[in-house]
């Protein structure tokens, strides 16, 4: 995922994360990047636990959160966001899968919120708020520093992604009959 990023532009020093090494054919800049993001990690559980909990707590929250401002967005748009698609649920149980998804996010995310022990002292607190508020901050700097002008999101090709009504039939590279797995 952080090679994709780096590819769309979305990271710092993108040109430097998403070459390709050209002897070994991976993204060794990228991999490098990730296992000093997950040493960095560890050394921080080394040190202190409650600080470790909070950046895991605030990725979980992140995560449902990145769930759930899509379908949010869809929802508030009346569900008119969605084009044309080979299965679409019945209007009521889409409505339905949407909100539970929302009200499921919001509960985990106050959940994750708790202290994970009482009484709560300094030690124990769950700082995740503060390590979302921090990721956020810089997320945002970021963007309006470079992301902005250099991110340009996943490059798609509409050909690849057309399909007939047929099962889901690749248009531009299957034999007649041949399915998409």
């Amino acid at each position: 995922m952080t090679w994709a990023f780096a590819r769309d532009g979305g990271l710092p020093a993108s040109r430097i994360f998403a070459k390709v090494h050209p002897t070994l054919e991976l993204p060794l800049n990228s991999l490098l990047l990730t296992n000093a993001c997950v040493v960095i990690f560890g050394c921080i559980f080394l040190g202190s636990s409650s600080a470790f909990n909070a950046i895991i707590s605030a990725s979980v929250v992140a995560l449902g959160v990145s769930y759930a401002l899509p379908i949010a967005i869809n929802c508030l748009r009346g569900r008119r966001m969605l084009g044309q698609r080979p299965f679409v649920l019945p209007e009521a149980f889409a409505w339905f899968a949407n909100l539970l998804g929302i009200a499921y996010v919001i509960v985990t995310t106050v959940l994750f919120l708790f202290p994970p022990e009482l009484p709560v002292t300094g030690s124990n607190m769950n700082y995740c708020i503060v390590a979302f508020a921090i990721v956020l901050i810089i997320s945002t700097f970021q963007w309006f520093v470079d992301g902005r002008k250099n991110f340009k999101g996943p490059q798609v090709d509409a050909e690849v992604l057309q399909v007939d009504s047929n099962n889901m039939t690749n248009v531009r590279g299957a034999d007649d009959g041949e399915k998409i797995a």
